[in-house]
Formats: C-alpha cells, structure tokens, sequence
C-alpha cells in the first residue's frame, strides 16, 4: 500500500482512493479470494467475510512489494533452471506435475507468495488469463485455471513439517522453556539482556518482553517490535543504536536456530523434514535413466498432502493427481524453518533470513570426472525407503542466497567434488551428515 494507514480492518470498505498498484514496478495484481486461512478439514473453506478484493489489504497478506519480490524470485529460477541449465521445461506444457512438486504451508501469505512466485516462472500462463493493460503486466487471476495449471500441495497444520507448530508437544515444549534464567546464564546474552533495561526509552518495556516466556526467544518479540517500527519509517528509540540493534538481532537468531543445533533438537523439530527432502533426492537419483512413461510416482514422503481449492478450501488429491517424482521441488515455508534447515545443514550465520529469501539443495550426476577420489560406500540412513544403487556419482549443493554452505561432513577428502571443491558435497558424505537427524 502507499502508506501503512491506508491499511482497513476486515469487514470496512477499501475506498477507490487506496491505489494498490505496485509504486516502483509496472506491476498490478489481481490477489487470490481467501483470508487468512488456517483449516483442519478438507471439507473446510476460507469464511467469506474475510474474502479478497482487488483493494483489500488484510492482516497477513502480502503487499505489492512482497508480491514483486516474489514475482523476481521465480523469473530468477526460470532464468537459471529453464534458460540456462535446460533443467526444466520454458514452459509448462502438457502435465506439470509429471516434472514440478510444489507444496506449502497452509497460510495466505505462503501460499500467495508461491503463486506469485510461479508468475515470474512461468509469466503469461495460464494463457486465457493472460492479459496487458497499458504497458502493465497484469497478474493472472487465481482461480481453477491458474490451480489446474499449477496444482499447490498443502497439509493439514499439525501434519505439516515445514510448519514449526506440527513438531510435536516434545519439541514446542523445548522452544517454550527459554526462561530469561536460563538466557542470562550465557554471558554475551546477558549483557545484551543488561544493556537493553539499562535504556531509558525502551527499558521497562523491553524488560517486560524479555521476561515473557515466549517460544524459542526472550529477545524476539522487541526485536520483532523494533524492526517492524524501523521497516515502516520511524526512528528507533533514543539510545538504541544500531551497533545494539545488531546485537538483539543476533540473540534473537541465536535463540531461534541454538535448538536445532543438538541432535535432539534435530530430531524432533525437523527430523521428517530432512528425510522428506533426501526421500526425494533419493528417488529421483534412482529414476534417473527410466524414460518419461516410466518416471515413478513420488513416494510416501507425499502422505498428508492436499490440494488447493480455487474457492479458498482444500480437497484430497486424486489417484491420477498425486505427482511424479520432481525434477524440481519448490517448498513455500518459513522464515524460521528455513534459518533453522540451514543450520542444521551447517550455517554459520547469525542473521535473520529476509523475506523471499531462497535455499536450494541441488542434486547433480557428474558423468565426465574420474571420481576415483570420492569415498564410497558410506552408510545410508535407515529411514530412506528407496535409496539410489549407488551414490557414485551423485553430488550434492546446499545454498541460501548467496551463501554456499559447507556441510562439515564434506570438508574431508574424498567426501566432496575433487574439483568443485568443498561446497559441492558427495551425495554418500551428505547422507552421512544427516544419518543422526532422520534415524
């Protein structure tokens, strides 16, 4: 929107005056028609008072900027995978599901960030919906043409292990009993936690935050606070400055993606997860000689999915519906579940990932280097219901933005590309890595 006060409340009138067309971009959407939609039941649909209009601006939905940004988010992939690589079709004839898995969280904003995101993969389709007004690029609506096109997975919440609330009583337990005891036990945190109360604008508020027994973090909600105040212009309080605001950024990561850190954590939080994704890897490495007709459905790591509805709800896929082995899978998630993944795999950063931020686990088959050098034969997790014949060959390379990450497993020789480096990872050293996770 043009300023945050053009914001209105569900159920109140968006005047004609409140132009949502993107300010810095020929951009103009046409938004999806749920609200903010969290459901149980297949049978479930959105509420329709909390439906979209072509004006309306609801809590948790994206604006014209978040649009836009995944709108270049997706023409990056195409220009990469399509254009560059040939890895995937220029366009999405014939069954997309044949080649292409995409799934999401069961929320507005996730799932209208993937159907954005898919417009700048495949910009124009679906044709009939294809449409230019002026010189601007209108998006297509999304309806039964766009979903029969571009079939988006789902899961019921609490089955969902890209969403962190489906990780089980154990794990939640874990995020939930960060005391602000047991945080100042850690001196660089205590001192943040010192420094912060000992600020006059902001100490008694921040202290009564920071007390408050909140999932993963005592530093997260005045952080969440601050930086949210700063995104939308106003000044940060007097005497915080920004070498400060590093460091309740940092705490806050800290706290957020420390528990994923121990193998218990691991387990708990993002075992399935994990295994989900070198299920697939798996797979396809195992597929990758049979011809098209032969391409295998994808396995049971695709248990609990369901399908977007045009009308807002959610249906049981079908026998014919349920998708092939992908070459390419696009999971639409979190901000904390993709800082915590990448962690997991062995991040060292310490900031919060932006918005429309992208990690890609890419599978390569090396067919020309002599790969005498690679270690082989290396214990594949248990849990793998189809593991590939061998991994000789196979490569592996995890990367979020412009960050390469170097799985600690790899560093040895032997256990990554001989020469590609160590951020190209044998497919056999990062099963190993990952052995203790999904076991």
């Amino acid at each position: 929107m043009k300023a945050v006060n053009l914001f209105e409340p569900l159920g109140k009138k968006v005047t004609s005056e409140a132009s949502d067309s993107a300010l810095d971009s020929k951009l103009e959407y046409e938004p999806a028609f749920w609200g903010i939609r969290i459901v149980e039941k297949p049978t479930q649909k959105a509420n329709p008072d909390e439906a979209w209009g072509p004006r309306s601006c609801h809590m948790g939905q994206l604006s014209d900027v978040g649009l836009t940004t995944l709108h270049h988010s997706g023409a990056f992939l195409r220009t990469l995978y399509a254009e560059k690589l040939k890895f995937i079709p220029q366009k999405p004839e014939g069954n997309l599901s044949d080649w292409l898995y995409i799934r999401t969280t069961d929320y507005s904003r996730v799932i209208q960030s993937t159907y954005a995101l898919l417009t700048g993969l495949y910009p124009g389709y679906p044709k009939q919906q294809e449409k230019s007004t002026m010189g601007k690029y209108m998006w297509p609506a999304f309806g039964k043409e766009f979903l029969r096109q571009f079939p988006i997975h789902t899961r019921d919440i609490f089955k969902d292990p890209l969403n962190v609330i489906s990780r089980g009583p154990d794990y939640l337990d874990m995020l939930k009993g960060i005391t602000i005891e047991d945080t100042c036990k850690i001196k660089w945190l205590d001192d943040v936690y010192r420094q912060t109360i000992q600020i006059p604008s902001i100490g008694a508020r921040a202290k009564e935050l920071m007390h408050h027994t909140a999932p993963a973090s005592n530093f997260h909600h005045l952080f969440d606070e601050l930086m949210s105040s700063k995104a939308h212009g106003i000044p940060l309080p007097s005497g915080v400055s920004s070498e400060h605001m590093d460091n309740i950024h940092e705490a806050s990561y800290f706290q957020w993606m420390a528990i994923p850190q121990t193998t218990k954590g691991q387990k708990m939080g993002y075992g399935e997860l994990v295994s989900n994704i070198a299920q697939t890897m798996a797979q396809a490495a195992s597929a990758t000689d049979a011809s098209t007709e032969d391409w295998p459905r994808i396995g049971s790591q695709r248990t609990h999915d369901l399908l977007v509805s045009h009308d807002g709800g959610l249906r049981e896929p079908s026998g014919h519906e349920i998708p092939r082995v992908p070459r390419m899978a696009l999971y639409g998630t979190h901000d904390v579940t993709i800082g915590s993944l990448a962690t997991i795999l062995g991040s060292t950063r310490k900031k919060w990932p932006m918005f429309g931020s992208l990690m890609t686990i890419e599978l390569f088959k090396d067919t020309t280097t002599p790969l005498e050098e690679v270690q082989r034969n290396l214990p594949l997790p248990s849990t793998l219901e189809q593991q590939p014949p061998t991994t000789d060959g196979y490569f592996v390379r995890v990367q979020l933005d412009k960050e390469i990450i170097k799985l600690p497993t790899c560093q040895m020789q032997g256990k990554h590309h001989p020469k590609m480096g160590t951020g190209v990872c044998s497919l056999a050293a990062f099963y190993e890595h990952i052995e203790s996770i999904v076991e």
